[in-house]
Parts: structure tokens; C-alpha cells; sequence
């Protein structure tokens, strides 16, 4: 089943680190995959970007813009309607629109979903986003999304 892994926590608690982390070990992992799309240049990628790759024969989105008032609802159905990704991957508040937008968009394409949020750390935070998006690549790759 298709399957959204939507990393969700509170603002400033490192969603944009862990997701853009998590692009650069897909990319670093795999390497030459198939670029479908990006919002920005893959090989220099900055938080609030949109990437879309083949790996492995399947394709996998990344959202990394998350926040309330973004169109995060919109972004995902099109990206589903436009690519029809095997799994997604994005960033979202706790609460509100933005949790909205996942659930809606899982229900409406009949996507499995997987919360996760980020590790709340006092130090060290780009090495904690850098071993999150580990432990979501090896996830994915467990349960064979990758």
C-alpha cells in the first residue's frame, strides 16, 4: 500500500533538519536516481523544498514545507494526482490544518500513514535530525517502502 511517513511535531523542533537530512542520505544512499522533480537544485537542497525521485523502481516524495498557511493539503493531492508516489514523505504541525491536510489526503487516496515526530534533543540537534532521518530511511526500507 502506498504510504505517507508524515514527520509532525511542534515549530522549531527540527521537521525541515530531519526531512532535508533525510533527501541527502536518499541521495547519498542511492546513488543516481531517477529526478522526477525538485524544487530546488538536488546536489545544493535547503529546507522548504519539494523533491520527487525513482528508486528501486518506486517513487518517493518528499514535502518538507509543513507549516500552517502553505497549501500543504493542495501540494500532496497534486503530487499524488501528478506522480502517484509509492510513499511520501513530509512535515507537519501536531495539530491544526497541516494534520488536516495529511489525513485528508490518506483518506481521499487511500495512503497508509505513519506519524512520527522528531527527537526533542538540547544540544546536538543537526546530529539527532541526521540520526532521525536514518532511522526513517532504515524504516522504510524494513517495511519495504524502499
Amino acid at each position: 500500500m502506498n504510504t505517507i511517513i508524515a514527520i509532525w511535531h511542534s515549530g522549531g523542533k527540527g521537521k525541515s533538519g530531519t526531512i532535508l537530512a533525510l533527501a541527502n542520505l536518499l541521495l547519498s544512499q542511492y546513488p543516481n536516481p531517477n529526478v522526477i522533480h525538485s524544487s530546488k537544485d538536488v546536489n545544493n537542497l535547503s529546507v522548504d523544498f519539494s523533491l520527487i525521485i525513482e528508486i528501486n523502481g518506486k517513487t518517493i516524495a518528499l514535502e518538507s514545507l509543513g507549516d500552517p498557511n502553505t497549501g500543504l493539503e493542495k501540494r500532496i493531492d497534486e503530487i499524488v494526482k501528478k506522480h502517484n508516489p509509492n510513499l511520501i514523505f513530509c512535515t507537519c504541525r501536531t495539530r491544526g490544518e497541516t494534520v488536516h491536510a495529511v489525513e485528508k489526503n490518506t483518506k481521499k487516496h487511500n495512503y497508509d500513514i505513519i506519524w512520527t515526530s522528531t527527537y526533542q534533543v538540547n544540544q546536538n540537534h543537526i546530529r539527532a535530525n541526521q540520526i532521525k532521518a536514518e532511522h526513517l530511511l532504515d524504516l522504510s526500507v524494513q517495511l519495504g517502502l524502499i
